[in-house]
């Protein structure tokens, strides 16, 4: 029980560094600075984490944003490392977040149905 307490007060803690550092330290990039955090799991060792994010440039190629993501993902990391206090910092792994898009989906069927 205090592990997964532990766990979600890290995961938090990573999500709102994430968001932080797309915003402010990759002003150059095409893409990063236009990401936001939805949501993040970490394994129970902490060792790994998963990070579901979405795009607000809605034109943008999701292979594109994917890229510059995995060039970019050794300094997000390191950065992140300075920012939060853990014994070591997880991998990342970037998944983009359909459930935005799923939702939309579900409420134009319903739309069609009335």
């Amino acid at each position: 029980m205090p592990n997964d307490i532990k766990i979600e007060r890290n995961q938090s803690t990573i999500l709102r560094e994430l968001n932080l550092i797309l915003q402010r330290e990759f002003p150059d990039c095409e893409y990063l600075n236009t990401l936001t955090i939805h949501e993040v799991r970490l394994s129970n060792d902490m060792s790994h984490a998963k990070v579901f994010y979405s795009c607000m440039d809605t034109s943008a190629d999701l292979a594109d944003v994917k890229a510059e993501i995995d060039e970019n993902l050794k300094e997000i990391r390191m950065i992140l490392a300075s920012k939060v206090e853990m014994r070591s910092v997880p991998e990342l792994t970037f998944e983009f977040d359909k459930t935005l898009e799923n939702a939309n989906k579900i409420e134009e069927i319903l739309k069609e149905i009335k």
